[in-house]
């Protein structure tokens, strides 16, 4: 027989007792001491990786560029493209697409500036327009060889350097401001910049330029597609109907071949 009987009420009152002794409430607070202290390592370690992330990229700014560009789209991957035949209206220069060594287009000339004969009969008709319009159009840039473009890109490396660059940020910066020989837009002879004393020049070949084949090369919120910052003055040859559809779908040049090659794939 049972001559006493367990109060489990009184092991309850006595864990209750112990748990709130000093010694418990201490190891609560170590334990969310532990989690703080966590805490501000994992921040100090993100902090010092950006930290030196930042420093290698202001060290190494041609890293940078490689590491923010490896997601172009397809059309951006490097080719060498050939002219001289109709195709060639749309071929895409620059951002590492060169030109075949030796090719030069056939050539005449527009208001002291070599071009592509194609573009002058075009620019001719569109000029007439323009003026009837009150409006006065003039080519200041055409066609360069490899040679002088190289040139260009040598003497903007000349003013980097001049300013406290480098030689080797000097050649870097330069190639995202002047294209190397070869790799230029310009020695296709279907690339021109425009004289723009106001806005009434601009206006008007963005509105009428189409319709003679002639499109803004690198319009703005475009960048991040064709590489380059947007260019007011620089426009492109592509041939009056590429020039309509490019302007009703919205594409700049590189979306507008991208769009083509998908749609002979079908």
């Amino acid at each position: 027989m049972r001559l006493w009987k367990r109060d489990d009420r009184l092991g309850r009152r006595g864990e209750r007792v112990l748990k709130s002794q000093p010694g418990w409430r201490g190891v609560n607070q170590v334990r969310r001491l532990r989690i703080l202290m966590t805490v501000i390592a994992v921040i100090i370690l993100i902090s010092v990786t950006a930290g030196l992330l930042l420093v290698w990229f202001q060290l190494h700014p041609s890293l940078e560029k490689e590491l923010f560009t490896s997601s172009a789209p397809e059309y951006s991957e490097p080719v060498q493209s050939s002219a001289g035949s109709a195709p060639d209206l749309l071929v895409l220069v620059g951002s590492g697409r060169g030109l075949m060594e030796g090719v030069v287009p056939d050539l005449t000339e527009l208001d002291g500036v070599q071009v592509d004969k194609r573009l002058a009969a075009a620019y001719e008709e569109m000029e007439k327009a323009a003026a009837d319009d009150g409006v006065a159009l003039k080519i200041t840039r055409g066609y360069v060889t490899a040679e002088q473009q190289e040139e260009l890109y040598k003497q903007k490396v000349r003013e980097l350097v001049a300013a406290g660059y480098t030689q080797v940020r000097a050649e870097d910066a330069a190639q995202s401001l002047v294209e190397r020989g070869g790799y230029s837009e310009y020695q296709t002879g279907l690339a021109v910049d425009f004289e723009l004393t106001g806005g009434q020049q601009s206006q008007w070949l963005l509105v009428n330029g189409p319709q003679y084949g002639f499109v803004l090369r690198y319009p703005e919120n475009k960048e991040s597609v064709t590489q380059k910052n947007a260019e007011p003055r620089h426009f492109r040859y592509v041939g009056q109907e590429n020039a309509l559809r490019m302007r009703q779908m919205g594409f700049c040049l590189e979306e507008y071949v991208s769009y083509l090659s998908k749609q002979s794939k079908k």
